[in-house]
């Protein structure tokens, strides 16, 4: 007799599986297919009728060591009561704070806020009364101990989180061990309820044993376990609590699912039964490590309706499955046992959607095996230099193929599919970021309980918001680890030869020596370069720098705010870092990632007591070099991301950068002078030394014969393109210059449009269309708004004023160009930046008479220079560079390439007098140099063009009013095209002329096309509007009902929906309502003297509204009134389906 079979409470919702496309490969000189594919579920189980509370306890670390942390603690906290409000379930949520002591925040909703923001972090870390204190609240809550029996009969109906938050461990002499055992046994006393413990770590200190042991022993289920770093994000100790907390109010339990697959194949035909095994397809789980059982193992977390969904990657050798059947087993519960069956769909159609699957998958099995082999490492079972080694390889071998995946394709699946694909690159991509930083981190340190603490992290599938940033430097520190560890033994092998400076004979070859080693010393250690060298140390200078995350992807995006004249040794500012480090912290250090003006970071103080919190070095002579060129990519990699090992080679742009900077600086010192010229010839030996010359030169052919306006082609940052001209030679420039002083001219005109294209992106972000017109409008035609206001009443009144007044503006050129010249320049305070008002721009109200004006370039006048001079002088204060700045890197570049000229071995003779150069070379570069606003008023757009004539103009022969034209072009191009699409769409698409050295008629003629169309089609839009707005005004004013529907627009036309809001203005008005219904039946009813009824419709198409409009009748009128209406609009359309009597094409009523 069989045994009674049991119901199970197991339902299966959806079962599918899915294979995709085979890979082929060969075995044993077989081919062999395998085919990967995918088996999703949806299961439920039933949950209890009763509606279940959580009693969730939240234990926070306020211990003194906390406090850099605090204000994410808060905010979290504060987030947390917002949280439990989204959540459909009853929270008790208990708040204890512990330090030396432990305490239960007594709130309410109307004083949370203020009682957490006021809770300061003090004292040591006693675990001991923060468990004590969590029992006492869990033998409050549900009545344990108590000694009335209707307590001890009590069944709140109620589980319990426990979250416990700490950046220690146990400092106290109280018996934290006897405390926490008497809490187990206390929990252990709690029948019918689920409690679970998880814990978060953050910073080293926390211990990642004690941690892990309290959310597995506490309650009868595990928690999970989240580590955070100072070093991994200002807010990632944030993000990481709530998501404990998020994963905490939103999942009821974790239950052990056992699944079991049995495959059923095709029949065969064939009675050759000896191919029987080579016909069918193996089925196996692909995320085992041995691919032979037919059996997973799998972590299943329920929410709190009961309902988990799971998707295991499974792999076939063949297609010939006609059914599998799988047998769902969840914790052995008989009750909750299921099997289904189900026919495999297969997915081999060659689509993107296959493809792109059988990649994803494939990626998930093998990130998911690469995780089980590093968990295994601990302290005692620490991974060899090999497994290392062979698991960057594989984690950048698997990023690789991550990266091939194109978004762009992705998006053209359909969506019930592609979301799927995007959660699983998604997850692939966080895997292997974090599987990445940790491996990166055994590299940067020794093994720890913190290297435990992030594999615990990271097998607990946290979906960190780990930014693209992040993973692109991660892998920069994976490709770079091998080649760095090269270079650091050949630094290690390093013998410095200091025969050299030590038995010098020349009598002025030791002077020059001595003044050297007194000009590069440095100032911690007292140390000079030659007495560094011997420990291989490397002399540099300081500087003060700001870090934004940007870097990352563009390391000009760094924020130089000072350059230090002040000489350090490398070993001395990493010691001087390491000490601040540790009483100040990241931020107040280095800087970190934090930028702002309020943000100053010091690691040391100069000479002149200026804030230093970064160093680069120098190259001096060539032994110095020895010990650098090792080092090299080391010191830019922590120059720009903090991080030594995440060189890339654009990186070494920010080093130009320095150089640009320094040069851009006005009535710059001597000895700024001297070491902006070290810096040149260390620069010049860091793009020999790192083959970064031909990038150099692509980027300046880029400027010179590209487009400006061709955006992706050009430099990110123009100082970097100016420091580019100090170090290349004549020969090596000629490819970039083939016509000579001509290319030179082009290349500085271009760079001034680039920074006025670029300020102008500020000066007009969110300034409306019309008004960046009128703008425009004064550049092109010189009208001033005041003159256009009241342009009809002076030509009325007085025709010889207005005569008069032209001709005083119709200068010479000359005299025009000598304006724009010598304006005074004034300072602007930004407290108010308001850029329309300080361009004097008013609103132009366009007419037909602008519009129909001759589309011929006008000669310049002087309205159209006062409009130039306002921009000249806003470009001084603040360009992006402005103008005074690249003024200044103009002159340096000029000087410089002069001694160029004079002396090829320029960088020998600096070398031969151990890094300083002649005073001679001084000397012309202070005369070169120095500012030129003791000459003129001010140092804006026209000085800079007149300048760059004066330097190569000669073969050109420009007229002042050619320069002005090109100054002209530039603005107005520099205006219309600041926007990086838009200056896409007029080079790209439109092919139209931005070379204002080769065309800038063409170009002024082309910006004044757009604006006339601009202006055109506003004029067209505006008279539309009066004209509905007539319409509109008629039909509300209208007395009968025949005139009011001539009124009645098309439901096609743009304002119709204006016109509708109109009618619904009617408030008590009964012909106003009445309006209203006639409109949206659009039928029209009367009644005649003997009560014959008759309708016609107003418009032929009928506009039928929906529910979105409905809701706003119901939000103007109410839900009453709106029914009201709508019976009356359905009244009408009945009693002109009835028919009664209709309007003949004569006019005339009939009975029908």
């Amino acid at each position: 007799m069989e045994p009674p079979s049991i119901q199970s409470n197991l339902t299966i919702h959806e079962l599918n599986v899915n294979l995709f496309e085979p890979v082929i490969t060969e075995e044993n000189d077989k081919k062999v297919a395998s085919i990967d594919g995918i088996l999703k579920a949806t299961l439920q189980i039933p949950v209890q009728s009763t509606k279940r509370k959580l009693l969730l306890i939240v234990i926070v670390d306020k211990s003194r060591s906390i406090q850099t942390a605090w204000f994410q603690i808060q905010s979290t906290l504060l987030n947390l009561f917002s949280m439990i409000s989204n959540v459909d379930q009853e929270i008790i949520l208990e708040i204890l704070f512990f330090n030396s002591f432990c305490y239960r925040l007594k709130y309410t909703k109307e004083n949370f806020r203020e009682l957490i923001l006021n809770e300061k972090p003090n004292g040591k870390t006693c675990f001991a009364a923060a468990f004590s204190m969590t029992e006492d609240t869990i033998k409050q809550y549900y009545k344990i101990n108590s000694e009335f029996k209707s307590d001890r009969d009590f069944d709140s109906q109620t589980d319990t989180a426990i979250v416990l938050l700490t950046d220690g461990s146990h400092t106290t002499t109280r018996d934290h061990k006897k405390a926490f055992t008497s809490l187990r046994n206390t929990i252990d006393l709690v029948k019918n309820a689920s409690i679970v413990a998880s814990t978060m770590g953050f910073t080293p200190n926390s211990r990642f044993n004690d941690l892990d042991g309290i959310r597995r022993l506490l309650g009868n289920s595990p928690g999970i376990y989240q580590y955070s770093d100072p070093s991994d994000g200002a807010y990632a100790l944030q993000e990481k609590l709530t998501f404990i907390l998020k994963y905490v109010l939103n999942s009821s339990n974790t239950f052990n699912l056992n699944i079991k697959l049995e495959t059923i194949y095709n029949n065969n035909n064939d009675n050759n039964n000896t191919n029987d095994n080579q016909q069918k397809s193996l089925l196996t789980f692909n995320n085992e490590i041995i691919k032979s059982p037919i059996k997973k193992n799998y972590q299943l977390t329920l929410d709190q309706f009961g309902v988990g969904e799971i998707s295991l990657g499974i792999n076939s050798t063949g297609y010939n499955l006609s059914e599998i059947i799988v047998h769902f087993d969840i914790n052995g519960d008989d009750r909750l046992k299921e099997t289904k069956s189900i026919k495999p769909t297969i997915k081999n159609d060659q689509s993107e959607e296959s493809k792109y699957y059988t990649i994803l998958i494939g990626l998930d099995s093998k990130i998911n095996l690469l995780l089980s082999e590093i968990e295994r490492f601990n302290a005692t079972n620490k991974p060899s230099e090999k497994q290392k080694s062979e698991y960057l390889k594989q984690i950048i071998q698997y990023q690789s193929k991550l990266t091939e995946i194109d978004n762009m394709k992705l998006f053209r699946i359909k969506s019930a599919n592609r979301s799927e694909l995007v959660e699983l690159k998604q997850q692939s991509l966080n895997m292997t970021t974090q599987l990445l930083d940790l491996i990166n981190s055994w590299d940067r340190s020794e093994w720890s309980s913190t290297s435990n603490a992030r594999v615990a992290d990271i097998t607990y599938r946290y979906l960190f918001k780990n930014t693209g940033r992040q993973r692109r430097m991660n892998l920069k520190v994976a490709r770079n680890s091998t080649n760095i560890k090269e270079e650091a033994n050949k630094f290690k092998d390093l013998q410095v030869d200091m025969e050299d400076l030590e038995e010098i004979q020349d009598e002025k070859q030791s002077q020059l020596l001595e003044a050297s080693k007194q000009l590069f010393t440095d100032v911690l250690s007292l140390s000079d370069w030659t007495e560094a060298l011997e420990e291989k140390d490397i002399m540099g200078f300081g500087l003060s720098i700001q870090r934004p995350e940007s870097v990352i992807d563009d390391p000009t995006q760094i924020r130089i705010q000072d350059i230090s004249t002040t000489f350090l040794c490398k070993s001395s500012i990493e010691d001087a870092i390491a000490l601040s480090l540790e009483v100040h912290g990241q931020e107040k250090t280095t800087g970190g990632f934090e930028v702002g003006h309020d943000k100053q970071s010091v690691a040391v103080r100069g000479r002149g007591r200026e804030a230093i919190n970064s160093f680069l070095p120098l190259y001096l002579h060539k032994e110095h070099w020895k010990p650098i060129k090792y080092q090299l990519k080391n010191i830019i990699a922590y120059f720009v991301t903090l991080d030594p090992l995440a060189f890339s080679f654009d990186q070494i742009n920010a080093l130009f950068l320095v150089l640009g900077t320094l040069i851009s600086k006005n009535d710059i010192g001597e000895r700024e002078l001297l070491l902006a010229i070290q810096f040149t010839r260390t620069l010049r030996e860091v793009a020999v030394h790192l083959n970064f010359i031909p990038r150099m030169l692509q980027q300046l052919d880029a400027i010179v014969n590209n487009p400006i306006y061709l955006i992706s082609a050009q430099p990110k940052n123009l100082f970097v393109l100016t420091s580019y001209l100090l170090v290349l030679t004549d020969k090596e420039l000629e490819p970039v210059f083939k016509n000579g002083s001509k290319d030179h001219f082009k290349l500085w005109q271009n760079i001034l449009e680039s920074s006025i294209r670029r300020s102008c992106y500020t000066y007009f972000d969110k300034m409306e269309q019309t008004k960046i017109d009128s703008f425009l409008f004064q550049i092109l035609y010189g009208n001033s708004n005041d003159d256009d206001n009241n342009n009809n009443k002076i030509v009325c009144e007085n025709q010889e004023k207005e005569k008069e007044k032209e001709e005083k503006l119709d200068l010479e050129p000359t005299q025009l160009f000598n304006l724009l010249l010598n304006y005074k320049f004034e300072e602007i305070k930004f407290e108010q930046q308001d850029y329309g008002e300080l361009l004097n721009i008013k609103k132009k109200t366009f007419t037909d008479d602008d519009v129909n004006q001759s589309r011929n370039i006008k000669k310049v006048n002087e309205k159209m220079v006062q409009s130039m001079i306002k921009i000249s002088n806003l470009l001084e204060n603040r360009g992006y560079p402005n103008v005074t700045a690249l003024f200044n890197s103009l002159r340096y570049v000029k000087t410089w390439r002069s001694i160029y000229k004079d002396q090829d071995n320029i960088f020998d003779v600096i070398d031969s007098r151990y890094g300083i150069p002649p005073n001679e070379y001084i000397d012309i570069m202070k005369n070169g140099t120095r500012c030129g606003s003791s000459v003129n008023n001010n140092n804006g757009i026209g000085n800079f063009i007149d300048t760059i004539n004066r330097f190569y103009g000669d073969s050109l022969n420009f007229t002042p009013e050619i320069l002005l034209d090109h100054l002209r072009a530039m603005i107005v191009q520099a205006v219309s095209y600041r926007i990086n699409k838009h200056a896409t769409l007029a080079v790209v698409e439109k092919k139209l002329e931005t070379s204002v050295f080769d065309d800038h008629k063409k170009c002024i003629s082309n910006i004044t096309t757009d604006v006339m169309y601009r202006a055109a089609d506003a004029i067209r839009a505006m008279k539309a509007i009066l004209m509905f707005s007539a319409t509109m005004d008629k039909a509300a004013r209208s007395t009968t009902m025949e005139e009011f529907m001539t009124t009645v627009p098309s439901y096609s036309q743009t304002l119709f929906m204006k016109f509708v809001f109109s009618l619904m203005g009617f408030g008590d008005n009964q012909f106003g309502e009445l309006k209203f219904v006639v409109f949206l039946s659009n039928i029209y009813v009367t009644c005649d003297d003997y009560g014959n009824i008759a309708t016609r419709k107003i418009v032929k198409n009928t506009w039928i509204f929906g529910k979105r409009f409905y809701k706003t009748m119901i939000r103007s009128f109410g839900i009453n009134k709106t029914k009201q209406i709508i019976q009356k609009v359905n009244h009408h359309i009945y009693l002109y389906d009835k028919n009664f009597y209709i309007q003949n094409d004569d006019g005339v009523w009939e009975n029908n």
